[in-house]
Order: structure tokens, then sequence, then C-alpha cells
């Protein structure tokens, strides 16, 4: 009788059909050379390919690099090309491509972020499909610099870049290796159809990437609660609260590579206050991080009181309690280093010197909400924090980059390798975006070192891990939290999955494995 029961068969995905995700603002050049908003790493990331990626245990594997090796010294990278990839045309794809994108990268008239650094960098062809990087000095992150997409030579070849970024195949005709290549781009998004030389190849026929106006991210959220699209990313709290309870949208969430700090500036206008390393440590103890992420980001994202995120491989649980929320802890502190509070006051003072200070931050949300619940909870302990928000670009060209400021907030994303060289190393780039003081920072600093020159995972590990214990003990600023990335997908798409810890355009890593349709 058993044997006479009907089998059930389990529906298997099968190929065709559309997915259509709404993308916040509109994308710009479709070519990885010339990315300048996220919208724009989006699109491209589904459809060039670069020689790396990450995967979901954060290592760094080969896309269209097979493999790669290391010299002794840590200062030549050679790497493998893939074999048999073909791009959307048909046409083969070689090493000579990859020479070709990275000279461009070097060329003196390519202007664009990351300029000065690949003209630093030897880049020539080795053995049959080899490429050779040779470096000034060992990096180990260096193969993350090597996501970046791959563009065809056979297409661009003998452009200068200002014509590469104007060429249609930057746009209504970019194609790459990757699963997808453009259809059409039209005034409310870009249509994309499968590469027939991807491998492999997507289930998916089309991926529409309905835009959406940057300054009205709720249509974004309105299209897939309505219908009208598959997929949106970048949710708020409010609007995941919003979608919880739907049945036919589900919320998945990934943390971020990304930290959110108050930091001090003890060498220039807050000098006065946080020039006392026990003041900062005491004002770091008066923060109740959970408090935050509870009551402004409704419990979406991970107390952090460390520089790398709590998702990353080299975050240290040790350091993250080495100085614990303690209020009591802090006002004690405070009163040891000479900040009294006078009777019925509510603001410490230090002789005549009132414990006034400004906190810069950015004017969008969830920024200026944390900024206003640090300056409630440093009140509680006598400090009185003004709050002026402004627009992000100003905050980085007017405040940051001068260290125009007594504390500030800022928002980083990291990237999944834990080197920070260049946001605590007391020795980078004057103009660029540097946190690291002035005074007592050599052991910091040897750690940075340590970490960016070694290869051996457990020896980065180490130096990585002292880092965050020195950083601890230094208290150069007010780690808070690591965000989180929450994506609506509705119950049509299958397939879709992130890893734990991601950046917002590899949201789009599995995309072949979406699927719409399904057969057996």
């Amino acid at each position: 009788m058993i044997g006479c029961q009907p089998v059930a068969t389990v529906p298997k995905p099968a190929r065709g059909g559309t997915a259509v995700e709404a993308l916040v603002g509109g994308a710009s050049v479709l070519n990885p050379l010339f990315e300048t908003v996220d919208s724009t790493r989006d699109v491209d990331s589904v459809i060039y390919q670069g020689l790396t990626t990450v995967d979901a245990q954060q290592n760094i594997i080969g896309v269209l690099a097979s493999d790669w090796t290391i010299s002794q010294d840590h200062l030549t990278y050679t790497f493998n090309i893939r074999t048999g990839v073909k791009w959307a045309d048909g046409q083969p794809f070689s090493a000579e491509d990859v020479l070709f994108t990275y000279h461009v990268l070097q060329d003196l008239e390519y202007t664009q972020p990351g300029a000065e650094f690949w003209r630093q960098v030897g880049i020539a062809p080795g053995g049959p499909d080899q490429v050779v990087f040779t470096l000034r000095a060992p990096s180990a992150s260096f193969p993350l610099a090597l996501r970046m997409g791959i563009i065809a030579k056979h297409v661009f070849g003998g452009m200068a870049p200002a014509q590469i970024a104007a060429s249609p195949f930057s746009g209504v005709r970019a194609f790459g290796t990757g699963p997808f290549k453009v259809g059409a781009i039209g005034p409310s998004g870009i249509n994309l159809d499968r590469n027939p030389y991807a491998d492999p190849q997507p289930y998916l026929d089309h991926l529409i990437l309905r835009t959406y106006a940057a300054n009205d991210p709720q249509a974004a959220i309105r299209a897939v609660g309505q219908g009208v699209a598959d997929l949106v990313g970048g949710l708020q709290p409010l609007e995941v609260e919003a979608l919880q309870g739907r049945t036919d949208v589900s919320v998945l969430d990934s943390r971020l590579f990304n930290v959110a700090f108050v930091s001090f500036n003890p060498d220039g206008a807050g000098k006065d206050f946080f020039s006392d390393p026990k003041v900062r440590l005491a004002l770091v103890q008066a923060i109740d991080r959970q408090r935050i992420v509870t009551e402004v980001l409704s419990g979406r994202a991970d107390p952090d009181p460390t520089p790398i995120p709590v998702g990353a491989w080299a975050w240290s649980a040790a350091a993250a309690a080495l100085h614990p929320f303690d209020q009591l802890a802090a006002s004690q502190a405070l009163e040891k280093a000479g900040w009294v509070m006078p009777t019925g006051a509510k603001v410490r003072t230090k002789g005549t010197l009132q414990f006034k200070v400004e906190l810069v931050a950015p004017d969008s949300y969830p920024n200026r909400q944390v900024a206003d619940a640090v300056a409630r909870q440093l009140l509680e302990v006598g400090v009185e924090v003004h709050v002026n928000a402004v627009p992000a670009s100003q905050l980085v060209q007017k405040y940051l980059l001068g260290r125009n400021y007594q504390i500030a907030l800022a928002s980083f994303d990291v990237g999944p390798d834990p080197d920070q060289y260049s946001l605590w190393h007391s020795g980078a780039d004057a103009g660029s975006l540097n946190f690291a003081y002035t005074r007592g920072w050599g052991l910091i600093d040897s750690d940075l070192e340590n970490g960016r020159g070694a290869v051996d995972p457990q020896a980065r590990l180490a130096a990585y891990i002292d880092f965050q214990m020195l950083m601890a003990d230094a208290a150069p600023a007010i780690f808070l939290y690591s965000a989180r990335y929450d994506y609506a997908v509705s119950q049509r798409v299958h397939g879709v999955r992130m890893n734990k810890v991601i950046e917002p355009a590899d949201r789009f890593q599995y995309v072949t494995q979406w699927y719409v349709n399904t057969s057996g």
C-alpha cells in the first residue's frame, strides 16, 4: 500500500522570469572605474567581475583569478588568470584585459579617487595567463583591492579615461563577464538581460533595477509593499517594523563592516577638555550603547566599543569588554580629573571653565538622532553637548579633514579587512580622513604596521587584537555601534541570500541563484 502512494515532488529552480529591485538613487556611469555613488556600484556588481571577492567566511577568494602566490618579501603578488571565460559579447577574456584595466587606473588623465594608489603599484605581465603586481611596502589586504571590476580591452582600447567614461559601453551598452548585461536604460530604471556567456548562468532572464529619487527613499519601500517591485535594500529600522507581520515580504538581515563613533579632538579645538586620557575614558564609560541601539535604532544594530566591526574576523571581545558602561565610575573619574559639579548645577566645571562642548554630526537619520542620544547621556554625568547637525559632505570637507571640531560623530564602512592604517596611524597622509593623535601613538602605530605587513592570519589577528586593546585604553573616540543591512524580499523571488556580514553591493553576490520559475 505504501508503495502505491504518490511521491511528492519538490519544486526546483527553473530558468526564466524577471525580478525587480527598487533602487534608491539613479546610477551614473556604468563602469567600475568611474563609480561615484552606491547605486552605480549596485548595478556594476552584477555586470562586471573582479579578480577577487570575499566569501561567507571573510576569506579572499578568486573570481577572474584562479589563485595567486606571494613573494617571500610580501611585495610581489602573481595572479593566475582564469581561462575559458568570455565577455558578454562572446569575445574571450584574458590577462590582457586585466593589464589594460589597471593601466587605465594608472593613466595620468585618470583622476578618480584611488588613482595615486595605483600609480605606486607595479603592474606587468608574468608567465602565460599571469599578471604581476609589485608593491612598495607589504600590504596583506592588497588582494581585496582587486575586487574592482575588469573592463574589456577590445571595447575600450585606445580610449582616454574621459572617452571610456563617455562611451555607450559605459552606459546603454555596458557589459562585462558578470551574470547580466545592460538591455535598456530608461527614465524609470535599468533593464538587465542574462549574459549568455556567464558561468554560472543565472536562472533569471532579466533583472530590472527600477530607480527612485534619493530624496524619497520611501517611494522604493512603497514599491515593494505595493507589489510593483520585489526587492529593496538599506531599510531603516522603522521601515523594517512597518514590513514585519506581512506574509508576502520577508526581511533578510546582515551585519555591515561599519563603525560609528564620536571622535575627540585633544590636539585642537577640544584640547581644554580632552587632552587628559582619563577624561576621555570617563566619557567612554558614560555611554550606554545598548540604550542607543534600542531607543534610536530599534535594536537593529550591534553595540560595539571597538574600532573593528563586531562582525569582522579580527574583532576582539576582550577589548570590547575592557571598559564597560558605568555611569558612576565615569562621574567619579571626572571628579578626580578636576571636573567637579557645583552644588545645584547640571554642568561640571574646572576652575572657571564649564564642560560645554559642540558635537558636529551629519544632519540625517539616524546620525542626528544618535548625536542627540549621546548628548542626553553625557548630560547625565555633567557634560553639556550642543549638537551641530550639518550636511554629510560639509561634515567631511569643513570639519573632519581639517579637524575643525571639538567632538564629531562619524560613520565609516571600513570594509572586510581589519587594516585601518589610514584612519588611525599617526603617519597617514595629512589630508586624509585620519583620527590619530600626535602624541603617545607609537604602539598603536606599530600594531597597524604589523597587521598590514603580516600575511599569516594568526599574526595579523594578534596585531589587531592588541590594536583594539590599546585603543580601548587610549580612548580616542567613543565607539558606539556597528550597523546592519536589512533587505526586503518579495515571496515571489526565491533563492535570495546574503553573507552574515556584507558591504551593501554584496547583496547581489549570489544573484545567479535567484529564481521566480520552478519545475517539478
